[in-house]
């Protein structure tokens, strides 16, 4: 069977084609690889700074506890009874 350079053509550009779409793929593979690596970096961060902020009031709060007793058990008692309150309000609709 004769082949001729014509009928190479559709093949060559098959192969072409197919060389192209793979490496487009390898470079959208690259870029999700780097935007969720660099995603992970930034949660990674905020994670840190939403800890750092939660141990700061704590530490806060400690210590506002420690000078203020009376002041602080006066506040929970007024805070558990809005939540009590709240609470019973929105069961009595049901």
């Amino acid at each position: 069977m004769y082949n001729s350079p014509l009928s190479k053509q559709p093949e060559n550009k098959l192969d072409g084609a197919a060389r192209s779409i793979s490496g487009a793929a390898d470079t959208v593979s690259e870029r999700l690889e780097k935007f969720s690596h660099e995603a992970g970096k930034r949660m990674g961060n905020l994670s840190s700074r939403v800890t750092e902020g939660a141990s700061e009031y704590a530490d806060t709060s400690r210590e506002y506890i420690r000078e203020n007793p009376l002041q602080a058990a006066a506040i929970a008692c007024a805070a558990g009874a809005a939540i009590g309150l709240v609470f019973s309000m929105v069961t009595r609709r049901r």
